[in-house]
C-alpha cells in the first residue's frame, strides 16, 4: 500500500484530533491542535493512505536552525504497518533540514522503547532525562538530539 506524506490543512483537522486522542493519555487540546495549524514556527504533516484516509500526523518546529519534534502519533489501527511513523518522522526531519535546520531535539517516555529505537536508527542520542515530564502516568522524559551530520539518510527520497 503507497502512502503520501503532504503538509497538513485545516481540513485535516478533525482526522488529527481523533489521533491525538487515541493515541494519548493527556491529548492535546481541539484548540492548541488548531492554533499550530497558524503557528509561524510549526509544520505540520499528514501521512495520507492510498484511500485518502489520515493514518498519523507530525507535528515540527523549526526555531533559528533548531528542528522540534513536538508531536507525533499514528493511529493505534495502523501501527507497525510499512514503517509509517519512520516514513512520517523522515520526511518532516528533511524538509526541515532543507530549510536550514542543523540539529533535532524530542522528548520521549522512558518506557517508549519502541520510538527510542526508531529515533537511535535516525541518528538521534540520548541527552538528559526530564523528571516527571508526563502525566497520567507520572513518567520521566528522555531528551533526545540528532544533529544533521548524524542524520541516517536514505539513498532515495520516501
Amino acid at each position: 500500500m503507497s502512502v503520501t506524506v503532504r503538509q497538513a490543512c485545516r481540513e485535516d483537522l478533525p482526522d488529527i484530533i481523533a489521533i491525538e486522542e487515541v493515541s494519548f493519555s493527556v491529548p492535546w487540546s481541539h484548540q492548541s491542535l488548531a492554533a499550530e495549524l497558524d503557528n509561524p514556527v510549526a509544520r505540520y504533516y499528514v501521512l495520507e493512505k492510498e484511500d485518502g484516509s489520515v493514518a498519523g500526523y507530525a507535528d515540527v518546529w523549526l526555531i533559528a536552525d533548531e528542528g522540534q519534534l513536538a508531536n507525533i502519533a499514528i493511529h493505534p489501527s495502523a501501527h507497525g504497518a510499512w514503517a509509517y511513523g519512520e516514513i512520517l518522522l523522515r520526511t518532516a526531519m528533511e524538509a526541515l533540514f532543507r530549510e536550514g535546520c542543523t540539529s533535532f531535539f524530542l522528548e520521549v517516555r522512558q518506557s517508549n522503547a519502541p520510538a527510542q529505537g526508531l529515533y537511535r536508527k535516525l541518528g538521534y542520542e540520548a541527552l538528559a532525562v526530564r523528571k516527571d515530564y508526563y502525566s497520567q502516568p507520572v513518567e520521566d522524559a528522555c531528551i533526545m538530539h540528532c544533529q544533521k551530520e548524524k542524520y541516517q539518510w536514505l539513498g532515495h527520497s520516501l
